[in-house]
C-alpha cells in the first residue's frame, strides 16, 4: 500500500515537472526597441537581463535605435518578407492604430483576458492602446505634461500658478514687467511648438474635437481651429515666448528657466531627470490653465507600449516577454528609473515629487490625448509642426496658417 502511494506521488510530481517544462517557453526572442538616451538604454538592458534570468532557455537578440531612425524605419521592419521582430516598442495613438488597420500588428486579446489586464490597467489607459475593441499591445509607461516654474521666483513676485486663461495672461504680464520672458520654449525639433496647439485645442474645443481634427475627421478650416490660433496669436503678440526659440533645443531652453530669465515652460514629464539637483526642490508644476470652462479637463498623457508584429516568428516567447513586463514589480521598477508613470494599477506610485504631482494631474483628467505627432501620419504632422514654428515666429498670420495646414492635409487625401 505504501509502495503504491509512493508511486502515485512520484507520478504526480513527474507530471507536474513535465507540465512546468511545457509552459516554460524556450527558443528565440528578437526585440526591437527605441531609445532616446543613455539612461533608457541602460534600463532596457537591465530589463532584458532580468527576463533572461527567469527564462534561461530563451535566446534573446535585441536591437536598439535612436528615436528618429526608429520612427522612420518601423513600418519597413513590420513589412519585412522574412519576418518582423517578435516584440517592438511604439507609441499609442493614431499611428499605432494605422499599423493595426494595415494588418501589421498581432492583437493580444487572449493575453488581456488570460492575464486579467483589464483589471490591472485603468480604462483611460486601455482605451488608448485599443482599436476597434482589440488591444494592440501592452502599455509600459506614460507621462504627464504641465507647466514648470521656479517657486521662489513666483513667491518673490507675489504670483500664484494660474488656473484660468485670464490668470495666465496676468502672470505673463507681471513677469514681463519684471524683465523676465514669460515662457521658455525650445522649438528646434518642432514638436515642442505642437504642444501649445494641442493644449489650446483641448482646453478650447475639448478632447473629442481634438482627436477628430488630428485624425482628419474635422477640418483645419473649422472656425474652432481659428479660435485656437487666435488665442495662441495673442500670446505671440504679447511677446510671451522666448526669442530665437526655433534655433534652441528643448534642453537648451531649460537654463532660461533655471536662471530666472524665463518664468514658465510647458513640457512633458521626461524633463524631470534633466533638472539640476541644486534647483530641483525649487521647481513647481501646474496643469495647463482652463480656457473654456465648459470643456472637461483632458490632459496629454503620451503612452508607450510593446506589441507583437503580425509577422513575428516567435509568438510564444514574445507573449512570455509581455507577461513579464506587465508585472507590477517590473513596471514599477522601469518607471521609477525613467521618471515616468507605471500604467499597472498595482505598481508602486512615483517617488519623485514632480512625477507624483504629474500623476495627480492625470488622475483628475476627464480623458487622455496622445501627442500631436502620435495622432497623425508623419506626412501631415511633420510639415504641420514646421508651420506652427513659422506661426510662432510671426512669419504666418492666422489665415495663412489655417490655409497652410489645410493644404498639407489635402495633399494626402
Amino acid at each position: 500500500m505504501f509502495r503504491c502511494l509512493s508511486l502515485i506521488v512520484l507520478a504526480f510530481f513527474a507530471t507536474t515537472v513535465v507540465a512546468n517544462q511545457q509552459t516554460q517557453p524556450s527558443g528565440n526572442l528578437n526585440l526591437s526597441l527605441m531609445v532616446s538616451g543613455g539612461e533608457q538604454r541602460l534600463v532596457y538592458q537591465e530589463l532584458i537581463d532580468r527576463f533572461q534570468r527567469e527564462h534561461p532557455d530563451i535566446e534573446i537578440n535585441h536591437q536598439e535605435y535612436e528615436q528618429e531612425d526608429y520612427k522612420a524605419r518601423i513600418e519597413d521592419w513590420l513589412r519585412q518578407p522574412g519576418g518582423a521582430p517578435d516584440v517592438m516598442f511604439y507609441f499609442a495613438g493614431h499611428l499605432m492604430a494605422d499599423f493595426y488597420r494595415k494588418g501589421l500588428v498581432r492583437p493580444v486579446t487572449e493575453l488581456w483576458e488570460s492575464q486579467q489586464w483589464g483589471q490591472a490597467f485603468p480604462d483611460s489607459i486601455r482605451k488608448v492602446v485599443t482599436h476597434e475593441s482589440q488591444p494592440m499591445g501592452l502599455p509600459i509607461s506614460y507621462y504627464h505634461w504641465g507647466i514648470y516654474y521656479r517657486k521662489s521666483l513666483f513667491k518673490r513676485l507675489g504670483l500664484t500658478p494660474p488656473r484660468t486663461w485670464e490668470d495666465m495672461l496676468a502672470v505673463g504680464e507681471a513677469l514681463k514687467q519684471a524683465g523676465i520672458t514669460p515662457i521658455a520654449l525650445g522649438s528646434e525639433a518642432r514638436w515642442p511648438a505642437a504642444a501649445w496647439f494641442d493644449y489650446l485645442n483641448l482646453r478650447i474645443n475639448g478632447l473629442e474635437f481634438h482627436q477628430n481634427l488630428l485624425a482628419g475627421r474635422e477640418s483645419f478650416e473649422d472656425e474652432r481651429v481659428r479660435q485656437v490660433l487666435t488665442t495662441w496669436r495673442d500670446l505671440i503678440d504679447r511677446d510671451f515666448f522666448l526669442r530665437g526659440h526655433s534655433s534652441i533645443s528643448w534642453r537648451g531652453a531649460l537654463p532660461y528657466l533655471y536662471q530666472e530669465q524665463a518664468g514658465m515652460m510647458l513640457m512633458g514629464g521626461f524633463v524631470v531627470p534633466q533638472f539640476p539637483p541644486q534647483v530641483l526642490d525649487d521647481i513647481g508644476l501646474f496643469p495647463f490653465p482652463t480656457v473654456n470652462p465648459d470643456q472637461p479637463i483632458a490632459e496629454e498623457a503620451p503612452t508607450d507600449l510593446l506589441f507583437i508584429p503580425s509577422r513575428a516568428r516567435n509568438v510564444t516567447e514574445a507573449e512570455a516577454f509581455l507577461r513579464f513586463v506587465a508585472r507590477p514589480d517590473i513596471q514599477g521598477w522601469i518607471n521609477r528609473e525613467l521618471g515616468t508613470i507605471a500604467p499597472n494599477r498595482m505598481a508602486s506610485v512615483p517617488d519623485r515629487r514632480l512625477v507624483a504631482e504629474g500623476h495627480a494631474i492625470l488622475r483628475r483628467a476627464s480623458g487622455y490625448s496622445q501627442f500631436f505627432d502620435r495622432q497623425m501620419v508623419r506626412s501631415v504632422s511633420t510639415p504641420a509642426m514646421e508651420t506652427f514654428v513659422h506661426f510662432l515666429n510671426g512669419e504666418l498670420t492666422v489665415n495663412a496658417t489655417l490655409a497652410t495646414l489645410t493644404t498639407i492635409r489635402d495633399g494626402i487625401e
